[in-house]
Protein backbone atom coordinates (compact mmCIF):
# COMPACT_ATOMS: atom_id res chain seq x y z
CA UNK A 1 0.00 0.00 0.00
CA UNK A 2 1.11 3.44 -1.04
CA UNK A 3 1.73 5.96 1.30
CA UNK A 4 -1.30 8.09 -0.49
CA UNK A 5 -3.46 4.91 0.03
CA UNK A 6 -3.05 4.66 3.39
CA UNK A 7 -3.38 8.56 4.33
CA UNK A 8 -6.68 7.97 2.69
CA UNK A 9 -7.73 5.03 4.35
CA UNK A 10 -7.30 6.51 7.96
CA UNK A 11 -9.28 9.43 7.06
CA UNK A 12 -11.58 7.15 5.92
CA UNK A 13 -11.69 5.45 9.25
CA UNK A 14 -12.36 8.64 10.95
CA UNK A 15 -15.93 9.17 8.76
CA UNK A 16 -16.57 5.32 9.48
CA UNK A 17 -15.99 5.93 13.84
CA UNK A 18 -17.82 9.27 13.05
CA UNK A 19 -20.85 6.82 11.79
CA UNK A 20 -20.89 4.02 13.97
CA UNK A 21 -20.64 6.33 16.82
CA UNK A 22 -23.40 8.55 15.09
CA UNK A 23 -21.27 11.70 16.89
CA UNK A 24 -19.13 13.69 14.94
CA UNK A 25 -17.68 15.46 17.79
CA UNK A 26 -16.31 12.38 19.92
CA UNK A 27 -15.03 10.78 16.69
CA UNK A 28 -12.66 13.71 15.87
CA UNK A 29 -12.00 13.75 19.61
CA UNK A 30 -10.80 10.16 19.50
CA UNK A 31 -8.99 10.55 16.53
CA UNK A 32 -7.43 14.20 17.35
CA UNK A 33 -8.41 16.40 14.41
CA UNK A 34 -10.78 18.78 14.06
CA UNK A 35 -14.69 19.23 12.79
CA UNK A 36 -13.84 21.90 10.16
CA UNK A 37 -11.32 19.30 8.73
CA UNK A 38 -13.73 16.34 9.16
CA UNK A 39 -16.64 17.81 6.99
CA UNK A 40 -13.92 19.00 4.38
CA UNK A 41 -12.62 15.13 4.00
CA UNK A 42 -16.43 14.27 3.91
CA UNK A 43 -17.38 16.54 1.23
CA UNK A 44 -14.46 15.09 -0.69
CA UNK A 45 -15.42 12.09 0.20
CA UNK A 46 -19.06 12.69 -1.31
CA UNK A 47 -16.93 14.47 -4.38
CA UNK A 48 -14.71 11.96 -5.48
CA UNK A 49 -14.68 9.16 -3.36
CA UNK A 50 -11.27 7.35 -1.58
CA UNK A 51 -9.33 9.19 -4.39
CA UNK A 52 -10.66 12.55 -2.82
CA UNK A 53 -9.31 11.38 0.48
CA UNK A 54 -5.62 11.48 -0.47
CA UNK A 55 -3.32 14.68 -0.13
CA UNK A 56 -3.73 17.62 -2.54
CA UNK A 57 -0.53 18.32 -4.34
CA UNK A 58 0.88 21.68 -3.06
CA UNK A 59 0.16 24.78 -4.85
CA UNK A 60 3.09 26.69 -6.29
CA UNK A 61 4.57 29.89 -4.76
CA UNK A 62 4.66 31.32 -8.51
CA UNK A 63 0.29 30.68 -8.52
CA UNK A 64 -1.14 33.91 -8.74
CA UNK A 65 -5.09 33.88 -7.77
CA UNK A 66 -6.64 36.19 -10.19
CA UNK A 67 -9.05 37.76 -7.33
CA UNK A 68 -6.50 38.60 -5.35
CA UNK A 69 -4.43 39.82 -8.03
CA UNK A 70 -7.39 42.56 -8.89
CA UNK A 71 -7.74 43.10 -5.22
CA UNK A 72 -4.27 44.48 -5.06
CA UNK A 73 -4.36 46.62 -7.61
CA UNK A 74 -7.22 48.63 -6.45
Amino acid sequence: MKAAEKVARQRMSVLELAESLGNVSEACRRRGMHRSQFYEYKRRFQTHGLEGLKDLPPIPKSHLDPATELWTRS
